[in-house]
């Protein structure tokens, strides 16, 4: 079982946790972190409060540049300056300057298998390039964005040269038609954060849609 909890979203799920325009969430079974948010002392008072301790992750994987995604970059580090940090060729010098203060950032150009069952996409999108991470599950793939600032349906796509699309979560951003389409085949799905269109995708697919939120936990 893997099991993934949304330790920051500015979406509601559970009580006792705030809510904050962000995204973040842990792979428990892996020790890996996805994004930190935008404020460090929410995210580890929200980890804190979900039981989670900062020290045994493992890895750090960041999608893309923006402080919704970063800003809590410097609180993981400080707990746990050992931690593997992956990025990608589109962050900034600022960025890696702060990571290189802890530890020397993995620069990722193209699909990367970062640890058993667990890859990263490598930056996708031109306007805003951002990566996205991928989790080997019994059905294929379960797919976990940040923002899909490239489109959720391109990340689809890309994933689904590897093998078959079993599930996606976390932002979608902006979606179109084409992005709704492209989700059809999947199983289970879970869109939060800076979804602009939660409810269509909730109505389209009600037997795959499940609702994301800061403490929700994803057990797969």
């Amino acid at each position: 079982m893997i099991t993934i909890t949304e330790v920051y979203n500015n979406i509601p799920c559970r009580q006792g946790l705030t809510t904050d325009w962000g995204f973040s969430c842990l792979i428990e079974e892996a020790g890996l972190l996805f994004d930190t948010g935008e404020r460090g002392d929410v995210l580890l008072a929200n980890m804190q409060a979900l039981g989670v301790d900062p020290a045994p992750v493992r890895q750090l994987v960041l999608s893309h540049d923006h402080h919704d995604h970063i800003g809590g970059l410097a609180a993981v580090l400080a707990e746990n300056p050992s931690v593997e940090v992956f990025v990608h060729d589109a962050f900034s010098a600022r960025t890696l300057g702060l990571i290189r203060k802890y530890t020397e950032p993995r620069i990722v150009g193209e699909w990367t298998e970062i640890a058993d069952g667990i890859a990263v996409t490598g930056p996708l999108g031109t306007d805003i390039r951002e990566q996205s991470l991928v989790v080997a599950v019994p059905d294929g793939f379960l797919v976990v964005t940040g923002c899909a600032h490239p489109h959720i349906g391109r990340i689809i796509d890309r994933v689904s040269r590897e093998g078959p699309v079993w599930g996606v979560i976390g932002g979608f951003h902006t979606v179109t038609g084409e992005d709704i389409d492209a989700l059809a085949g999947v199983t289970y799905l879970s869109a939060s954060h800076c979804t602009d269109k939660i409810r269509e995708l909730q109505e389209r697919y009600p037997g795959s849609f499940r609702a994301g939120g800061v403490g929700k936990v994803h057990r797969i």
